[in-house]
């Protein structure tokens, strides 16, 4: 029996995210734990937010990139982000399309996990945000 691809959600008011030079950090603001994702780990947390299922973005790697593995990295990369809580189950809703790629090779996603801002992170306020996640100026009184 097939199983049905995977769609994940990302929570605003629980995970933050922002890539800069290729390289995508993530904050997950109940646990104060920081991720750094290298290699095409940005390609696929870009296509994750945008609505693709782990299939959908295994086979986008497949097409971009002529190398072997790629599949069984997207799928180690989604069940670690979801273990860690930067990703939950989410709909079959549309998705965005894809962003080119730079070319170049083929380098596996890595994520790396950082646990030494973590008291900082939980004491800051910044946690504590609106439905729309952070950063977003809130509306004057």
């Amino acid at each position: 029996m097939q199983q049905q691809p995977r769609r994940f959600d990302v929570d605003s008011r629980r995970v933050v995210h922002e890539t800069i030079d290729g390289e995508t950090i993530l904050i997950n603001l109940q646990s104060g734990n920081y991720y750094s994702l290298s290699g095409c780990g940005s390609e696929v947390w870009g296509l994750l937010a945008g609505g693709w299922s782990d299939e959908e973005i295994a086979a986008e790697l497949e097409r971009r990139y002529d190398a072997d593995g790629v599949a069984d990295s997207v799928t180690a990369l989604v069940d670690d982000l979801a273990g860690e809580g930067l990703l939950e189950p989410g709909s079959n809703g549309s998705r965005v399309a894809a962003n080119g790629h730079n070319g170049g090779s083929f380098v596996p996603p890595k994520l790396e996990k950082f646990t030494d801002m973590q008291y900082f992170l939980l004491v800051d306020p910044v946690h504590e945000v609106e439905a729309a996640g952070w950063p977003h100026e809130r509306q004057a009184d």
